[in-house]
């Protein structure tokens, strides 16, 4: 075990590491943290300026917060040494959006999308509108291109114009047949009717035969007086 713990070992890994500054920690930290304010060597519990009691460390200068407009919620940014009630006050009066009525201005580029409006920090330009998008509508079919629809109707306008002018065709022709088919029914009718007055015409001016049972009767009566009557007149 003594080999583990010579003077010259225990000399390399102090080397590797510091020491911690604190004067109550002195904590030797391999990844040790150093104090921008006063160049120090810390550990990882003692770095912050008011864990080490940091001597060179100013809040008025370096911890400064943008305070929140009580009215529009938005941070006021308070120059050094001015008070922050000054400059507050002088937000409320002039800048406050509640206060004034005017909105403010987007100080970057915003989606061109109506219903997006988001602030673009990395924008997108529409080869053909040449408007700048988010990357949700960065394609033309999600922010309905005005120039693709153009065009897609340019283009559906010519094959709906040729299935119009095939459809007027086709109900022009089907007009002419049935026409030409009723033409045919009307000449088919016309001689059918011509062909049945010539039939009934020879029998209406034909004169009316006799009765058969007529010329039995006048047979009859002719043999009846040619024959005498064998009883006599007085003989009744």
């Amino acid at each position: 075990m003594s080999g583990y713990t010579t003077p010259e070992r225990d000399a390399q890994l102090l080397a590797v590491g510091k020491q911690c500054s604190d004067p109550t920690c002195m904590l030797v930290d391999f990844l040790p943290f150093k104090c921008q304010h006063c160049d120090g060597s810390f550990c990882g519990d003692h770095f912050l300026p008011d864990s080490h009691k940091c001597d060179k460390y100013d809040a008025t200068k370096h911890d400064r917060v943008a305070p929140s407009c009580p009215l529009c919620n938005e941070p006021v940014a308070i120059p050094p040494g001015q008070d922050v009630n000054v400059r507050m006050d002088a937000h409320i009066t002039s800048e406050c959006s509640v206060m004034t009525g005017r909105t403010k201005k987007s100080s970057g580029p915003i989606c061109a999308k109506p219903k997006c409006r988001k602030v673009l920090f990395a924008p997108i330009r529409c080869d053909e509108c040449k408007q700048q998008f988010c990357p949700q509508h960065r394609f033309p079919n999600s922010h309905t291109c005005s120039k693709t629809a153009a065009s897609s109707s340019r283009g559906s306008s010519a094959p709906a114009q040729a299935l119009f002018n095939v459809s007027s065709q086709a109900s022009a022709a089907s007009t002419a047949a049935m026409t030409a088919i009723k033409r045919a029914a009307a000449s088919t009718n016309t001689s059918a009717t011509t062909t049945r007055s010539l039939r009934t015409t020879p029998s209406a001016q034909s004169p009316a035969q006799p009765p058969p049972m007529a010329k039995a009767s006048s047979s009859s009566s002719s043999s009846r007086s040619t024959h005498s009557n064998p009883f006599s007149q007085q003989d009744r």
